[in-house]
Order: structure tokens, then sequence, then C-alpha cells
């Protein structure tokens, strides 16, 4: 090769060396770009990734919530009943009914009615004495007669009532007591006592009971 092929850049083939740098790409070389990219597109299914999930785990089976539960308001006030004060003599007065007499028994109602302005309760025994002009007490005490019965609830002016009972003259051997002129009855629960005129109402045959109090002045 001349000096001046040399300048004129002519390589040993005679092509210009420049040439080598700007080689066209063959048919082999677009079939294989072309078999990659439609791999690429197959890969994909022509969709776009889908982004990744931000939902929270679910908590396990069975375990407390985090917010406590609160329960659901009612359909309105809840009311309750208070129980009764009891009857005591500052409420109370007492009076004695008719005798009513059967079968050779007699039976007295002794009425408790609530003379004052708030309503009370009565349940129960009264404790009961006969006493004489002078006070003094005739004979025993009354003894109870059959079984306890509810709280009697009085309104103001309402009534209660126990049923005294003895027995007709001649009913027994025993003799009759003298005649009384009070009744002296504590009410049930009370200490404190009340007092009636006794009327016509005489102990025979040493049989003085008294009931359970039942709503009303008489049976």
């Amino acid at each position: 090769m001349t000096i001046g092929e040399m300048r004129r850049g002519a390589g040993p083939t005679g092509r210009a060396w420049g040439r080598r740098c700007h080689k066209r790409p063959t048919r082999t070389g677009l079939a294989i770009a072309g078999l990659a990219l439609a791999a690429a597109a197959c890969g994909n299914d022509g969709t776009a990734p889908s982004a990744p999930s931000t939902t929270p785990a679910a908590s396990p089976t069975g375990s407390a919530p985090d917010t406590p539960t609160t329960p659901p308001p009612s359909d309105g006030p809840t009311s309750s009943t208070a129980p009764l004060a009891r009857c005591t003599r500052g409420h109370l007065d007492l009076s004695l009914g008719r005798v009513s007499p059967g079968a050779g028994n007699r039976y007295t109602p002794l009425v408790f009615t609530n003379a004052g302005e708030e309503p009370c309760s009565l349940q129960g025994y009264p404790g009961v004495t006969l006493l004489d002009t002078s006070g003094k007490r005739i004979g025993e005490s009354s003894e109870r007669r059959g079984p306890t019965a509810p709280a009697v609830a009085l309104e103001s002016g309402g009534s209660a009532y126990a049923a005294l009972h003895t027995v007709a003259p001649g009913v027994t051997d025993k003799p009759c007591w003298k005649p009384a002129a009070q009744i002296q009855a504590y009410p049930p629960g009370s200490t404190w006592a009340l007092r009636t005129p006794a009327a016509s109402f005489r102990v025979c045959g040493d049989i003085f009971e008294v009931s359970t109090v039942k709503p009303g002045s008489h049976p």
C-alpha cells in the first residue's frame, strides 16, 4: 500500500475504513429482535401490571374487636316501683267493726285506716289486748290465727282489717272474760299501740285470736 492510499483511508481490500462502523443490520438480526418483542408481549398479555393491594389483613377468627361494643339505646327511661313505707301509728286510725256471729263463733274486724297523706303498707299480724276502764289488761294477748297474707297497700283514706275471733258464751265450759272498755292494738311491725272502744266485743271460752291484715274494712 502506498502512502497515498493510506492517506485516502483505503484498506487492504480497497474499502474505506469508515464504512466498517456503519454496517446495516442483517435480516437474521431483525428476525431475532422481532421474536424477542413478541415474547415480551405474550408474557404481559397486553395489560399493564396491577398495583399492589393495600387492604389490611383480616383479624384472626374469634379475636375480640378493637373497638368496644356499645349497647343500643333503650326506647325510654326504665321505671321501677319502690316499696311503700310501712304504716306506723302516726299514719293510722283504729276502729272496730260489727260482730258477725256464726255457728257459735264470733268474728269482729279490727280496722286500720291510713289517715296520712302518703300511701303506706301493712303486712302481718297486729298485737291485740283488751283493757278495762282503768287501762289494765284483761286476760291474755291475742293468738295468731291462719296463714300470713301479702302486704296491703293503703292509699290515703284506705283501710285494712284483721279479724278478731272468739266464741259465743256456753260453747265451752270455760267462762267469759269480764267486759272490756278498750281494745289496744299494735300495727304489724310497730312498737307503738293504738286504742279504740271495745263496744260489744267480749272474749269467751278463753279463745282470743287475730288474723293477718287483709284489704278492706270487713270480710
